[in-house]
Formats: C-alpha cells, structure tokens, sequence
C-alpha cells in the first residue's frame, strides 16, 4: 500500500465506486439511493462535472421541514458547495490534516475535473488500524455516525 518512499497515497485507499446524483435529482429519491447504498455521502453533478456534496446530516435537517417543503426539495437546494476535494497523490498525513482544518468527513478524490474515487473518515481509520497492525486478529467497529 505504501509507495517508493513510504508514503500511503490517497489513490490507494479511496473507495472508487462512486455514488452520484444530478443537482436536480429530489431529496426523497437521494435519501433512497444512500439508503439502498448503505453510504453517508453522495456527490452530487452538473452536466457529469462535481456540483457539491450532500451527507446524511443535510438529508436529515431536510426532513425537519414539513412533507410539502421537503418533497419539493432537490439536492442542489441542500448540498454543500464548494466542494473540498484531494488528488489522488496526496498522502494519508494530508488527508487527514485536510479533514482536520475543514472538518470533513467525505473528500472526494479528484484527477483534473473527474471524480476518481472518495475518501471518509472510516476510509482513513482502516489504513491507520492497518498500518498500526491493529486490523490483524482485532475487530475494528466504526459506528454509523462516523460517517455523516
């Protein structure tokens, strides 16, 4: 996993399946699909080019608001914008200063304007147990809100 010079590189513990949706898609139908992904980020695009950013914690202050306001809700009405992304040389020791200074927990890994892959805080915890040697014959459990 570490490179010629011993670095970790953010390209080789992204997660690059990612889940996306258009900046009109409704936040009833990205509730679902992060659901039925089982993710706490979604990216969200214009025209197949990154937009913004929508966690589980935007979804959930979006359901505050009574059902009319909340159906007529698109991402592009709650997604945090602009983004903060990485590239995917970027080592674990910016990775981790990049989500300390900005507080993100989902940092999309870009290479010029394509959207190669995304890092989150459990993303960074399992290189971390795994470097330290905790992943062997330990079980690491990260909750669910570690990844709003």
């Amino acid at each position: 996993m570490r490179d010629g010079r011993g670095y970790v590189r953010a390209r080789d513990f992204m997660t690059s399946l990612i889940v996306a949706a258009d900046h009109d898609t409704s936040v009833v139908e990205a509730a679902r699909l992060m659901a039925a992904e089982d993710i706490g980020s979604l990216i969200v695009t214009k025209s197949d080019v990154l937009a913004g950013m929508v966690t589980r914690r935007e979804i959930v202050g979006a359901q505050l608001l009574s059902d009319e306001a909340y159906h007529a809700l698109v991402l592009s009405d709650v997604m945090t914008t602009p983004v903060i992304t990485i590239g995917p040389e970027a080592d674990l020791g910016q990775v981790i200063a990049l989500m300390n200074q900005t507080g993100e927990r989902h940092v999309p890994v870009v290479e010029g304007e394509a959207i190669i892959g995304i890092i989150t805080a459990t993303d960074v915890i399992r290189v971390l147990a795994t470097m330290k040697g905790i992943a062997d014959g330990a079980t690491l459990l990260v909750s669910d809100s570690d990844e709003d």
